[in-house]
């Protein structure tokens, strides 16, 4: 048995287009065979664990019956940490700086996230408007994360992300999660706690940790 592109994306929980630049970067061993890209599942669990990467098999869906649920913004925000004078002068430099400094990602796993964050960049920008962005994978590019965390990253300077309101962003908020229903719940509940326009206001002031999690703590209760 051979798995072909489409199905070591959704084993690796990846967009095709990185699996294919892999590819073509030599990054992953498959080979062309009557013109298709293949490989073996066991070459392809071998290269999965060198690289710290998770292959979800049929046994994922058992699994993630059994995930936690989500614990609310204020655990994930402490869980994520809190970053001043994050570096960059545009989009792509700026989320790199930012992924280097994230907590309980290995730095095997930082292009990987960088490259998942800007692909979904791409597709659309999580500039929300008002100087703030929430940057986030389409789904969980293989990191292994006990509980979604929410890193919030204070920038040296603006930079443009193609917002909604082509205003520049100043403020980036990276959501991590292991499943899809951990990450909806967790965007759904900070974009609904940042449509408060003092509370983005305060947030625009760049206060200190503890500031923002008594803040948070307020506003979930």
């Amino acid at each position: 048995m051979m798995l072909s592109i489409k199905e070591v994306a959704r084993q690796l929980n990846l967009p095709i287009e990185t699996v294919l630049r892999w590819i073509r970067q030599g990054k992953i061993p498959m080979q062309s065979v009557r013109g298709e890209y293949v490989i073996r599942p066991a070459m392809l669990e071998r290269w999965a664990k060198d690289h710290k990467l998770d292959v979800h098999g049929p046994a994922a869906t058992a699994a993630s019956a059994a995930e936690p649920e989500f614990d609310g913004i204020l655990p994930a925000m402490e869980r994520g940490g809190v970053f001043y004078d994050v570096a960059g002068d545009q989009r792509d430099t700026v989320l790199h700086s930012a992924v280097e400094l994230i907590p309980n990602v290995q730095p095997a796993d930082y292009d990987l996230l960088c490259d998942t964050l800007i692909e979904r960049e791409k597709l659309a920008s999580t500039g929300i408007g008002h100087g703030i962005a929430l940057p986030h994978p389409r789904s969980n590019p293989g990191l292994a994360l006990d509980m979604p965390q929410i890193t919030t990253c204070f920038l040296s300077q603006a930079v443009d992300f193609e917002a909604i309101d082509d205003r520049p962003v100043s403020v980036l908020m990276v959501l991590l999660s292991r499943t899809t229903k951990q990450h909806v719940t967790m965007l759904s509940k900070l974009s609904f706690l940042l449509r408060d326009s003092a509370f983005r206001k305060f947030l625009l002031s760049r206060p200190a940790p503890a500031e923002i999690f008594n803040a948070i703590a307020d506003m979930e209760t």
